[in-house]
């Protein structure tokens, strides 16, 4: 399953009187949940490692990364907390914060990683179980660029040369869940019709909750049929993640102008291999 979350924040701008180009610095984050991911050029695989290490015990594993670019990468490793809100966005904390955090048993070799151009290199990851630890942890790794690499040379709407400072921050899902934990089990808790206030656009909301054992990997599929024409509307699949006991709200727009008349939507959802589809429905009317 492909998950990749990509977010840009300014973190400051120059003007360059002697080329009369505009510089500007941007804070390249990847965040992902796919084997493996890739951000200007840079590879890391796997981007999710899901160890099974019993109470006690400690397991390593391993993660390349490669630099194909043109230019010296710097890279420090780091750990935080983190968790999903309703709607499945990633809220951060600091390391060992939370009460299913891993970051605190996590050791990762070099701290810091230098690649020439060209040069892959891995990193170790090991985790070291305490004895009575919660049946599912997590954080995140984060391999975060320290250097400074030449801009990209890029032009702005308004025909202006812009100079663009691009520093990468990839984040590695990190995971351990008790061997005897193993149930996948995402439900549906309520199927609705929602307005938003803010454009008056009208969504089909599905409530899920993770009441299985173990972080899972779902697809949910929306599909409207007019229940008088026959005729058949798919929306856009949503993918999404879970860790155990999560409650996530999974928004799907509809379309504006529609045949008017009663509706009947389907939703499908997908857990992957070893698990049944589910299906839920809901009656709307468009007038």
């Amino acid at each position: 399953m492909v998950f990749l979350q990509i977010s840009r924040s300014i973190l400051g701008r120059n003007i360059s009187s002697c080329s009369g180009s505009i510089l500007t610095t941007i804070l390249l984050a990847v965040l992902a949940a796919s084997n493996p991911v890739q951000a200007q050029g840079v590879t890391v695989s796997p981007s999710r490692i899901f160890f099974s290490v019993p109470a006690g015990q400690r397991f390593t594993e391993r993660i390349k990364i490669s630099n194909p670019d043109s230019s010296e990468l710097v890279l420090n490793a780091s750990l935080k907390d983190w968790f999903r809100d309703s709607l499945g966005n990633k809220i951060y904390f600091p390391s060992a914060s939370l009460p299913h955090s891993n970051a605190g048993w996590m050791r990762v070799f070099p701290s810091q990683i230098i690649l020439q151009p060209g040069e892959s290199k891995e990193v170790t990851v090991t985790v070291e179980v305490p004895e009575a630890p919660p049946p599912v942890t997590n954080s995140m790794l984060f391999l975060t660029q320290v250097n400074t690499r030449p801009p990209v040379e890029k032009t702005d709407p308004l025909g202006r040369k812009v100079a663009v400072l691009i520093k990468i921050e990839i984040g590695i899902h990190l995971y351990n869940t008790l061997p005897s934990f193993t149930k996948k089990d995402i439900q549906f808790v309520n199927v609705e019709e929602r307005t938003s206030l803010k454009d008056s656009m009208r969504v089909v909301a599905a409530v899920l909750h993770n009441a299985g054992e173990v972080p899972t990997d779902a697809f949910l599929r929306f599909e409207l049929t007019h229940k008088e024409t026959g005729k058949s509307i798919k929306l856009p699949v949503k993918a999404l993640a879970m860790l155990p006991g999560a409650t996530q709200v999974v928004l799907n727009s509809v379309p504006a102008r529609l045949l008017a008349g009663p509706y009947q939507a389907a939703l499908i959802l997908d857990c992957g291999e070893d698990t049944d589809l589910k299906v839920a429905q809901k009656e709307l009317l468009y007038e």
